[in-house]
């Protein structure tokens, strides 16, 4: 464990290469740390309730969706085609709040999906999203069973939100995505989506009686069509993401939380000790190609 000390001479603090200092010393340091370290945590939930299941407050009008260490939860059901059995998950979004390396235009977030057998610890993907006062977007969740989405109308809303206003886009979708259980191809296919945006409507979500716009958008290929139905709010982004994929089944995502991810203890730590700060880039863990 490092120790400040104060120099005789220049009266200022360094680290000494050697423990001089005694245990009452070292027990001060100790829990003046422990203090730090907690007043950084978030607040515990009071027992028996469900995280934010409260409307959050607004967010303060310069500050963005995707703020900086801004983490957004989403509970996942997975129907097949033709049944309403289903398979729970959940993914976790959280923002960079700086541009991505890989293209500046677009602001860094990172994908966190469960543990499984391929990565133990979880897969993170980082990948890119656009937040300004004309458009709002993101890349979907890409990994595993997630990669049907890459052939899904993407999470996008044309900004002013005016009711009926209609756009298209269009996407190369890598056969990186591809997998013979929905659909198989080599290189890439060319996918166009047509958004048709709704009014305004109040949806019950785990955060509360929200006022959202609904989009409504289509996905055609060689390999057939998809769609989605999305919730967009100004200060959550997109809380709910409704998917009818390529082989009919259906996946929705539902925002069921959002806080501030705490920084590491190493970083308060080292922040304490005035140590140099490691990268705070995010770990490019995933494989998928760079982002469009």
């Amino acid at each position: 464990m490092y120790m400040l000390a104060l120099h005789p001479q220049t009266g200022k603090h360094y680290l000494p290469k050697s423990g001089l200092f005694s245990k009452r010393y070292m027990f001060l340091l100790s829990g003046l740390l422990v203090l730090v370290a907690a007043s950084c945590q978030p607040k515990k939930q009071p027992p028996g309730t469900v995280a934010a299941t409260q409307p959050l407050a607004s967010l303060p009008a310069a500050e963005k969706i995707l703020s900086k260490n801004r983490r957004f939860v989403y509970a996942v059901r997975w129907e097949a085609a033709k049944t309403k059995t289903a398979v729970l998950d959940t993914v976790t979004m959280t923002a960079a709040g700086t541009p991505c390396p890989f293209e500046a235009t677009q602001t860094c977030f990172e994908w966190l999906f469960r543990a499984d057998t391929v990565w133990p610890a979880g897969f993170r993907g980082s990948v890119g999203a656009v937040e300004n006062a004309k458009e709002f977007w993101i890349h979907p969740p890409r990994y595993g069973r997630y990669r049907i989405l890459e052939l899904n109308p993407f999470p996008y809303l044309k900004l002013p939100a005016v009711s009926g206003r209609k756009w298209d886009w269009e996407v190369y979708a890598s056969a990186y995505y591809a997998d013979p259980a929905w659909a198989h191809w080599k290189g890439t296919v060319r996918v166009k989506f047509r958004y048709v945006l709704g009014g305004a409507v109040q949806l019950a979500t785990p955060l509360g009686r929200l006022r959202c716009t609904r989009i409504q958008a289509s996905g055609t290929s060689r390999l057939g069509t998809t769609a989605l139905e999305a919730f967009f709010h100004p200060d959550y982004g997109f809380v709910q993401l409704n998917y009818r994929n390529i082989d009919a089944s259906r996946t929705q995502l539902k925002m069921v939380a959002v806080d501030v991810r705490p920084e590491s203890s190493e970083r308060i730590l080292n922040q304490f000790l005035r140590l140099p700060q490691p990268d705070s880039g995010l770990s490019r863990a995933s494989s998928e190609p760079a982002a469009r």
